[in-house]
């Protein structure tokens, strides 16, 4: 007694041809082939499924070191560091901070989180205090390293410990009011201030 036919065989869906005809064996034969072609293709659309990579992010989706992060709600200082080709130098980045950092972190009256003052780049440890407040302040939510718990530290430990400094250790509160009075470390260029004045001066010599 012969097995019953498996209803998946493809020998069976493409019909049993009687022997000695050979053109119903050939059509047998060809209905067999198509067969197992259509089901060479859906195993190779299911394994083309199971092994497909994402599609590759286009340029302009690529990490961009000047991309603010989520948690940074309102727009970002510019900086030089925004665009690497230009004239622009840190000065620039830390004049644009100390700006927004006098729209965006200033306090209720009689509270410590006072106003960067006019005159911050005449007294040099403020001067200091300030160019790295304002680059700690982009490493932490600038750019595809930001860090959420950067971004905290600075606000938790950064900023109020500047604020302190600022109304404590490094003006006068005249300075504050925006009358400059000197105090602490005597006013000096900065380096890019001697930098420019030696570049001058090469020039003026030539």
């Amino acid at each position: 007694m012969s097995a019953p036919a498996d209803p998946g065989d493809p020998a069976d869906s493409a019909g049993a041809a009687p022997p000695g005809d050979r053109d119903a064996q050939i059509t047998a034969l060809t209905g067999l082939v198509e067969t197992l072609v259509r089901k060479l293709r859906r195993v190779e659309g299911k394994v083309n499924e199971l092994t497909a990579k994402p599609p590759a992010p286009a340029e302009d989706e690529e990490d961009d070191p000047a991309a603010p992060a989520a948690w940074v709600w309102f727009t970002p200082p510019a900086a030089a560091e925004n665009d690497p080709d230009g004239e622009e130098d840190p000065r620039f980045t830390v004049d644009n901070f100390a700006a927004w950092y006098n729209v965006t972190f200033v306090g209720v009256d009689g509270s410590r989180a006072r106003p960067i003052p006019p005159c911050w780049r005449q007294h040099p440890g403020l001067a200091m205090e300030i160019a790295v407040l304002a680059y700690s302040w982009r490493a932490a939510n600038i750019g595809p390293n930001a860090s959420e718990r950067d971004a905290q530290q600075w606000l938790h430990q950064w900023r109020p410990g500047f604020a302190d400094r600022l109304t404590r250790d490094w003006v006068h509160s005249d300075c504050l009011d925006g009358d400059h009075r000197d105090g602490g470390a005597a006013a000096r260029a900065d380096r890019f201030e001697l930098a420019d004045q030696l570049a001058s001066e090469a020039s003026s010599e030539t």
